[in-house]
């Protein structure tokens, strides 16, 4: 198996699997935060997917098994609701799209090369937001290496609920020369 994160050219096709990818309802609770309970009903649309995907402030990544888009990996400078900006800080998005490989043991190989990645590009600290009803990405980002921050409560409501919001660090170090 050969795993790697891609700057893909979008195509009408990538767009379309994102498209499905965030409306699948085992992982869209887990993507995108809701700000009242309205809200939870609301579908991604495709015009989301589209500026999302074409935003200049962020760098999406595909993380593909084989050169199949199985999920999406992104990176933003700067993101305005970093709990510490000091200017060096990757805002990490990431999850598994496609059901196939979910729970498959590739998120730890996936964290190693989005922090190789952050490195490469200068990077000094990764931090994130997780959801606390997604016990299984804190789990992965707790063994790679990532300490809680903080928490931001109630801050989307999903299955019914609100939930927190849990960030996360990892400090890391540039290559030099």
């Amino acid at each position: 198996m050969n795993l790697q994160l891609k700057n893909l050219p979008l195509n009408e096709e990538l767009i379309q699997t994102v498209l499905r990818w965030e409306n699948d309802p085992a992982i869209s609770s887990f993507i995108t935060p809701h700000y009242d309970e309205e809200s939870e009903l609301l579908l991604v649309t495709e015009d989301d997917v589209r500026e999302s995907l074409s935003n200049p402030d962020k760098r999406n990544y595909f993380i593909c098994v084989d050169d199949k888009p199985v999920g999406i990996a992104s990176i933003i400078r700067d993101f305005p609701a970093l709990l510490k900006n000091d200017g060096n800080t990757a805002w990490l998005g990431i999850y598994i799209g496609d059901p196939d490989w979910r729970s498959k043991g590739i998120g730890k190989t996936v964290m190693a090369l989005y922090e190789e990645e952050c490195r490469r590009l200068g990077y000094q600290r990764i931090e994130l937001g997780v959801f606390s009803h997604n016990a299984g990405a804190i789990r992965l980002y707790e063994k790679s290496g990532f300490t809680q921050i903080g928490v931001i409560p109630h801050f989307t409501y999903s299955q019914g609920e609100w939930r927190d919001d849990i960030r996360m660090e990892k400090i890391i170090l540039t290559n030099l020369g």
